[in-house]
């Protein structure tokens, strides 16, 4: 059998591509990645872990500890929050069209790293209010990177088949995984070594340089990440191989049109999908340019001509604001009403239970998802995770209000995490969705976070106001009224199929009623 072509030096033919009649499409999508993308996709997740142990500054921990043990009041702690979201809400979109133009994108994991350090000594040496604006600042770098940057990678790395099935779920599954278990080591050793809790922000300062040690073992990034699939361009066959076209049709050039009807029984058409779209990038890894190409990259007016597009930019946009103009300060309020119920010593280990609450509901909703995302329309998730949040302050705002049973109050942060799993993973899935064949897939993340940030600005703000000039009885009511407006801005968005059909470059987008 003549060979074909090599691929990361084994030599490619029909034998050992189409194999026997057992060989499914899963085991051919495997055939074609290079041990790189591979390496590469398990290593961010390393990292991701690293980073989110301590994630963005572990800026609840903070906050109750500056209001609680320090005797801040909680506006003055709020403007160490509002630093950090304003820093993050300036940089949002800088880091976003940067992810889709460099080409080394590890400088930005150094950043992190660095910024993790820097935090952990300012916390362990002073509560000078300058300073912690300093602090928050340093958040305000590493929340506008940490996201963009990982997902930027991850989806160079494996493709955005793989990227909707799979890695865009693990990661926020290893994000919560992350908090949850930074949550009981500073929640456990600030109980234990109280009152000096100023030495368990250590933490921050090994996650740092353990960082550092996991960026160093990566693989080299121009053998590993894609830079044009991690902007959001595509690779599109000129020319299938001969050998591959048994498995599609004669039509079926694009790595984003239908698959094909299966060969068996065991084989689905996103496997089918995911093996064609392997088989690209390992043609595009070798420059094998008469068989494959890169769709052009769009201009921003290009992009926007799209009215279905530009429409559900917006309303996605607004949807994330209003959101996180409620969630925010959630659980930051929580965690302080719960703590002046209680004893100064239990103040982080109660912030510390509520995080793990909210990190597990986070993950087994992240899990579920990731599951039933093929059966489920992406608006529908929306939908969930708004309605958590309704749920979530309709029921905290009952108990404050008309019990003391602050074991039921705390419980209710589970919600939360249900609400934040969806959103987050909607936040990377939806606009890669809107942002297809474009290369502005980054720069459009970075446009919704910076609805995320504007609204999380406002929110510590409008939290720490409520709280401070009426009461926390009065401020979970208002938070709940204020959950309807994102459950109504969902319904503007427009559902592009992931697998609609996708001639030269245009987008065919359907809207679900």
């Amino acid at each position: 059998m003549p060979v074909q072509f090599q691929d990361d030096g084994v030599a490619v033919n029909d034998a050992n591509v189409n194999g026997s009649s057992k060989a499914t499409s899963q085991r051919k999508s495997t055939f074609y990645r290079s041990p790189e993308e591979n390496e590469m996709a398990v290593a961010l997740k390393v990292f991701l872990f690293l980073q989110m142990s301590t994630s963005n500054g572990l800026s609840n921990f903070v906050n109750v500890y500056l209001v609680v043990i320090n005797g801040w009041s909680p506006l003055k702690a709020g403007w160490v929050r509002f630093t950090t979201d304003l820093l993050c809400l300036i940089l949002q979109l800088f880091v976003g069209a940067s992810m889709d133009k460099t080409k080394n994108k590890k400088l930005f994991l150094v950043v992190l790293a660095a910024s993790k350090i820097g935090n952990g000594l300012i916390l362990m040496t002073t509560t000078n209010f300058g300073l912690l604006i300093v602090k928050g600042i340093l958040d305000g770098i590493h929340k506008s990177a940490i996201i963009p940057v990982v997902t930027a990678m991850t989806l160079g790395a494996v493709g955005k088949v793989r990227f909707h099935r799979k890695h865009a779920a693990v990661n926020l599954m290893v994000k919560s995984t992350a908090k949850g278990m930074g949550s009981i080591i500073i929640g456990g050793v600030a109980y234990a070594i109280y009152p000096n809790i100023k030495y368990a922000f250590s933490i921050f300062i090994a996650t740092g340089f353990l960082s550092a040690l996991s960026i160093l073992n990566m693989p080299k990034e121009s053998e590993s990440v894609n830079p044009k699939i991690a902007s959001g361009q595509s690779i599109i066959f000129k020319n299938m191989p001969d050998f591959f076209k048994d498995k599609f049709s004669d039509d079926d050039f694009d790595d984003e049109s239908e698959a094909s009807k299966p060969t068996s029984e065991t084989e689905s058409p996103e496997d089918l999908k995911g093996a064609r779209e392997a088989m690209a990038r390992s043609l595009a890894r070798k420059e094998f340019t008469e068989n494959v190409t890169e769709t052009p990259k769009m201009s921003i007016r290009e992009m926007l001509s799209d009215p279905l597009r530009r429409k559900s930019l917006i309303f996605l946009f607004l949807v994330f604001f209003s959101f996180h103009l409620v969630n925010a300060t959630t659980i930051p309020l929580l965690g302080q009403y719960l703590a002046i119920h209680d004893t100064d010593r239990d103040a982080l280990p109660i912030m510390s239970g509520l995080t793990i609450i909210e990190s597990a509901g986070a993950f087994f909703m992240t899990w579920y998802l990731k599951g039933n995302l093929r059966s489920l329309e992406y608006r529908i998730v929306l939908l969930v995770g708004c309605g958590a949040l309704s749920l979530r302050l309709i029921i905290i705002s009952i108990l404050v209000n008309f019990t003391d049973n602050l074991l039921a109050i705390g419980s209710t942060n589970i919600l939360d995490g249900i609400g934040v799993g969806c959103l987050d993973l909607m936040l990377a899935l939806y606009s890669h969705l809107l942002s297809r064949q474009t290369g502005h897939y980054n720069l459009n993340m970075a446009v919704i976070s910076t609805g995320s940030q504007l609204g999380e600005s406002f929110s510590a703000l409008l939290g720490g106001a409520l709280a401070t000039e009426k009461s926390y009885e009065f401020a979970f009511p208002v938070l709940a009224f204020m959950t309807i407006f994102p459950l109504i801005f969902t319904f503007g968005i427009s559902t592009p199929s992931l697998y609609s059909q996708v001639k030269r470059g245009e987008t065919e987008m359907v809207t679900n009623a």
